[in-house]
């Protein structure tokens, strides 16, 4: 396969490939977390908020920015032909990782004393592994 085949497999072309799939939602997750991060570190640094509450903003736009991206690009068949019930699902499980990830960037920055971007470098690694079996499972075939 050629360089240029091997860029159209993995970024262009419609795939249900577990493969494709898992490597596109990595992209699709380091540009959320991108979101992610920069608006934390806007929200806590620049406009002085508390990174617990900056997290929770941050998160949530992250969350957006991958099920915008993950319909679109990532995932070629679902399972929830409703857009507004596969959203609700989607955004369940974003959730339920906002509430392990506030509970790590808690422990984390209070409590071992890291810088509270670390912290979300930490609490982001754990959640993303979780976040795609979940998701694959529950949403997309």
């Amino acid at each position: 396969m050629t360089v240029a085949g091997l860029f159209r497999v993995l970024f262009v072309d419609k795939s249900s490939h577990r493969f494709v799939e898992f490597f596109r939602y990595f992209f699709v997750s380091a540009i959320s977390l991108v979101a992610d991060f920069l608006l934390l570190f806007l929200l806590t640094s620049v406009a002085g908020i508390h990174y617990l509450i900056s997290s929770v903003f941050s998160y949530m736009a992250g969350l957006i920015v991958n099920y915008l991206l993950s319909t679109y690009w990532v995932f070629a068949k679902r399972r929830v032909s409703n857009r507004a019930v596969e959203f609700s699902v989607f955004a369940l499980v974003g959730v339920i990782g906002l509430g392990v990830n506030e509970i790590l960037m808690w422990l984390f920055t209070d409590v071992l004393m890291l810088y509270y971007m670390l912290s979300r470098v930490f609490s982001a690694g754990i959640g993303y592994a979780w976040k795609y079996v979940v998701r694959k499972i529950i949403l997309f075939r």
